[in-house]
């Protein structure tokens, strides 16, 4: 075949025509320049950044006639050898495919000879992680003290895989990622030379799918030049690579945060219809919510968002949502694309959906961008006054077993609603037992923060760094009313080694099974299985109690 792919079309011949890896190519040069070569070099970094380019243009470098500041010419006969990969002096090997000691031995028999025409042999072992232990050991002594004409270059995607006796004699340097702009802008001088005209935007969607690696983002622009040949769009680049439109992902957003689950269901089974993967649909709602959260935090964070209408988005989305109600949105999307292997794919994504779209029950605050259709407000809003408090009660415990969330506790109560409940309780535990009755999402949080003292005027609590977050201002004040007492709220450190009300009960629950177990051990009728059955006790669970009173 004749023709090129972008990839290999636009390799870089010279050490000028790398992107992105300006440190690394500065030193090296300055080491070919002076003549000051180490004996082994280790390169590594993710695919398609360079490593195996530099390695080759080292090869040249060190071994051609005319080489200028460390640049090599690629007109003299070693540079065009070496280009084409036909010069004996400088071998490649793929330790993918070769991995085994004979395989080094091979290499290793070629080290004590001098080189056939060059000045250097370059030995560029390419996947170097993948060899085995053995052909490492083979290899230790002679990467340590080789020849002085013989040059070894390792080349890696995974260099903590390397034994560190390896790693230890060689040079590194580690390529770095190319951020997206890099990458865009390198895709439009390469289209620029083949006469191809591309939106920003175009480039923008492709550099991000490249995920910092040029060689990705040139084998994805093929892909896009093989459907549309000239004046690509970011529509052209989506259809062409599979990817969800931006629309798409915030109409989801903005279902989800109205809390409209047949509307977000509809839009994950209409994304679904059209080609769309559905977890890679949670994935660029994630992303979004992602620039939503740096958006909040500071709009200096946001880089690269792809056209005006999504900066617009953005721009509104920070007002309609608060920043617990979307860390906790983040949360259950992270941890249900986390199990969303264990099911059918699809339904697994609906019911992540829906789930999110009924946390607005628990969120106060939170809408989407504005809709025709009003906000459905918390049921406890709409009923805390128009019930009797036990419903209350009720109604509040309801709506925390809802939904089973790994999350801060994100819970809003009017410091009003609760005045005057309180009552005098003696210690620390019966307090958090009544307060329960009142905010149990609250109080799961209580029962596992330190009390270090328990006055009649003052209570002192120590909290570590997820519960300062997770219980807000707002309940803290509401609390401190509730009980009447003054509430210090310290750091953790503070609280040395005191129980928590969940340790505590943790330890009563394992002293009562140690209890169980010994009865159990010297119970006549265990005995008499265990010796007549040949078995053993495995698991002993105590009698639940209700009223003082065991149960069978």
């Amino acid at each position: 075949m004749s023709y090129l792919v972008l990839a290999r079309r636009w390799r870089p011949q010279c050490f000028a025509d790398l992107v992105g890896q300006d440190v690394v190519v500065r030193t090296l040069k300055n080491a070919l320049s002076s003549n000051s070569l180490a004996h082994a070099y280790l390169l590594t970094g993710i695919r398609g950044v360079g490593k195996t380019t530099i390695a080759r243009l080292m090869a040249m470098s060190v071994n051609c006639a005319n080489q200028n500041d460390g640049e090599p010419c690629g007109k003299c006969d070693a540079c065009t050898a070496i280009a084409a990969g036909s010069h004996l002096d400088v071998q490649e090997m793929d330790a993918a495919s070769h991995t085994g000691v004979d395989d080094m031995r091979e290499i290793l028999d070629g080290v004590r000879y001098p080189p056939v025409s060059l000045p250097y042999k370059v030995y560029i072992i390419d996947e170097a992680h993948m060899l085995s232990k053995s052909a490492f050991n083979a290899l230790l002594k002679t990467l340590e003290e080789p020849p002085a004409q013989v040059l070894f270059i390792l080349a890696t995607t995974e260099s903590e895989k390397l034994p560190i006796t390896v790693r230890s004699r060689c040079q590194r340097f580690d390529l770095r990622r190319l951020g997206v702009q890099e990458i865009a802008d390198y895709l439009k001088h390469v289209l620029t030379k083949e006469s191809v005209k591309a939106e920003s935007e175009a480039l923008l969607t492709i550099a991000r799918a490249a995920d910092g690696s040029v060689r990705d983002a040139l084998s994805l622009t093929e892909r896009v030049l093989a459907y549309v040949s000239e004046n690509i769009t970011a529509e052209d680049v989506r259809q062409a690579l599979g990817m969800i439109g931006p629309e798409v992902v915030q109409r989801l957003s903005d279902a989800v945060m109205e809390g409209d689950a047949a509307a977000a269901v509809a839009l994950v089974r209409q994304a679904a219809m059209q080609g769309s993967a559905p977890r890679a649909l949670l994935l660029s709602l994630s992303e979004l919510w992602h620039q939503v959260a740096c958006m909040k935090v500071d709009d200096s964070l946001v880089a690269d968002v792809p056209s005006e209408q999504a900066q617009q988005w953005l721009t509104q989305a920070i007002s309609h949502c608060s920043s617990e109600g979307l860390d906790l949105r983040y949360q259950v999307l992270i941890h249900g694309l986390r199990d969303l292997g264990l099911v059918d794919e699809q339904r697994g994504v609906e019911m992540i959906v829906m789930r999110l779209c009924h946390l607005n029950i628990l969120l106060e605050g939170d809408k989407a961008l504005p809709k025709n259709k009003p906000v459905q407000k918390p049921v406890a809003e709409n009923n805390l006054n128009a019930v009797p408090p036990e419903e209350v009660v009720s109604q509040q415990a309801k709506m925390v077993k809802a939904v089973v969330i790994a999350a801060p506790v994100v819970e809003s109560i009017a410091v009003e609603e609760i005045k005057g409940v309180a009552a005098s309780y003696e210690g620390w535990e019966d307090a958090v037992a009544a307060y329960s009755q009142v905010r149990p999402g609250v109080t799961a949080m209580l029962e596992h923060v330190i009390c270090i003292e328990y006055q009649a005027s003052q209570v002192r609590l120590a909290l570590d760094a997820h519960q300062q977050r997770a219980i807000v201002p707002q309940e803290r004040k509401a609390f401190e009313t509730w009980l009447g007492r003054e509430i210090l709220w310290e750091n953790k450190a503070q609280g040395g080694h005191v129980e928590t009300i969940s340790t505590v009960r943790a330890r009563h629950a394992d002293e009562e099974k140690k209890r169980v177990w010994q009865q159990a051990e010297q119970d006549p009728a265990v005995q008499l299985l265990k010796q007549e059955m040949d078995c053993r006790l495995l698991d002993v669970q105590p009698a639940a109690k209700e009223s003082g009173v065991n149960k069978p």
